[in-house]
């Protein structure tokens, strides 16, 4: 027979367990969900990953879920449609432009840093910015914040704005490297991403880069460039919520700059199988991805708007000032 003893002690194992149970959905249920667009195929679900594998979103009390779109612009309509909270990628312009025409969005962290290049074949003539005069050159398209900065900085440091003293060939970025590999055009702006693979093969050597020609021209490379951005009305939903998240960030970004292993699986979503290919797309990232920000930057940052506005008109740039309003400085302890 049960002792008294042994029967309230197993009783009272019992209850423990039963609450156990009953608090964890609980606990669960208390974990503010934020979904974070993401184009999982140009490499935007790097944080998100590493945030799932290191669990951490739970740390803070969050529940990061990644929502995956095609093409860049549609995370204003996801926003629009309340389909999203947070973007992993926004650059500093479309922000502006974007608040302006009544979105109510803010920046809160660095995503990545400037670094996109213009390539020419490996022998190619041309060695300089100051060749690309009177060539064919590639580009995405006019209002492109990139190539407005090749105008702007070519412009004021060596006299020479591509938008009328080049040859222009408009095309989408995969179709500008077969442009270029076939002789279409001389040189072309290129992403980054885009350009790893016929450097490493000895088709592409790079003539500049975006930090290099900012520097040319005074402008400083840290300004801002492509952030994190969140809709306020989930911010205002949760508050202290966003200082947690900015804190995940820096986690995530961590991880990544220190855990090679996961660096693999994350190099094969975007479709990179060669070792040392994946081995240059992770030094890459991680020299690019989680600039500076801080509020020290929206003055550089106002003197780059400035020369694009001046250089392409403010009906091609959108907007020309750097609302303070639309960037967010979280606490880093929440």
């Amino acid at each position: 027979m049960t002792s008294p003893q042994r029967l309230t002690t197993a009783v009272a194992a019992c209850l423990a367990l039963v609450a156990a149970a009953a608090l964890a959905p609980a606990r669960a249920a208390d974990a503010v969900p934020v979904r974070i667009g993401i184009i999982g195929s140009s490499g935007q679900a790097e944080v998100t990953e590493a945030i799932k594998e290191f669990g951490i979103d739970k740390k803070y009390g969050l529940d990061v879920q990644a929502v995956d779109y095609a093409q860049p612009g549609q995370q204003y309509t996801l926003f629009r449609g309340h389909t999203i909270d947070v973007a992993a990628a926004g650059n500093f312009v479309d922000v502006l432009r974007q608040r302006k025409a009544g979105l109510k969005l803010r920046a809160f962290h660095g995503y990545q840093g400037y670094g996109n290049q213009i390539v020419v074949k490996a022998d190619s003539p041309i060695k300089a910015f100051t060749d690309l005069k009177g060539k064919k050159v590639g580009e995405f398209g006019p209002t492109f914040l990139d190539w407005l900065i090749v105008r702007a900085a070519g412009k004021k440091a060596y006299g020479i704005d591509l938008q009328n003293d080049a040859t222009l060939v408009q095309g989408s970025p995969p179709l500008l490297n077969q442009f270029l590999a076939r002789g279409q055009v001389d040189a072309t702006l290129q992403f980054i991403s885009l350009t790893m693979g016929p450097l490493l093969r000895g088709e592409q050597r790079v003539v500049t880069d975006l930090p290099s020609l900012m520097r040319a021209a005074d402008f400083d490379p840290q300004s801002f460039y492509v952030v994190w951005i969140v809709d306020e009305a989930w911010s205002n939903a949760h508050p202290g919520a966003l200082a947690k998240l900015d804190a995940v960030l820096d986690e995530a970004y961590e991880k990544l700059k220190t855990d090679d292993a996961i660096w693999t699986s994350l190099a094969a979503k975007v479709n990179i199988h060669d070792s040392k290919l994946a081995a240059a797309y992770r030094d890459t990232e991680r020299r690019l991805d989680n600039p500076p920000y801080k509020a020290s930057l929206i003055a550089p940052t106002q003197k780059l708007l400035d020369a694009l506005v001046a250089i392409s008109g403010e009906k091609a740039v959108g907007v020309t000032k750097v609302d303070p309003d639309a960037f967010w400085f979280p606490a880093k302890k929440p």
